[in-house]
């Protein structure tokens, strides 16, 4: 590995990390990268492309890690948390069918 100079001067070291995801962990990161749109005052949220809700869901995990996922629904209420989850779980159904074996129903 090569270190390249950082933005505040110092060296550093790109380093890769692999998330292995599924269902869960792919609507958990989707719904905490829109846990602050509030759905009363701005609408529903819409469709996502595929690339655009992996784009997301590869954002929160970057920024975030997998161990912020657990508190993501923290600041809002039972209803609003479950609005969320149904939306991201649909976006991520749309896109990876094969991963409704997954849902507990």
């Amino acid at each position: 590995m090569k270190a390249t100079m950082s933005r505040d001067g110092r060296l550093r070291f790109d380093l890769r990390v692999t998330h292995r995801v599924g269902l869960g962990e792919m609507a958990t990161a989707l719904a905490a990268a829109h846990r602050y749109h509030d759905a009363q005052e701005d609408g529903p949220l819409g469709d996502l492309g595929k690339a655009r809700m992996l784009d997301f869901v590869r954002q929160t995990l970057t920024q975030r890690g997998s161990d912020y996922l657990e508190g993501w629904a923290d600041d809002l209420s039972e209803s609003e948390t479950r609005l969320m989850w149904d939306w991201a779980e649909a976006q991520v159904l749309r896109h990876f069918p094969e991963l409704s074996e997954e849902v507990d129903r």
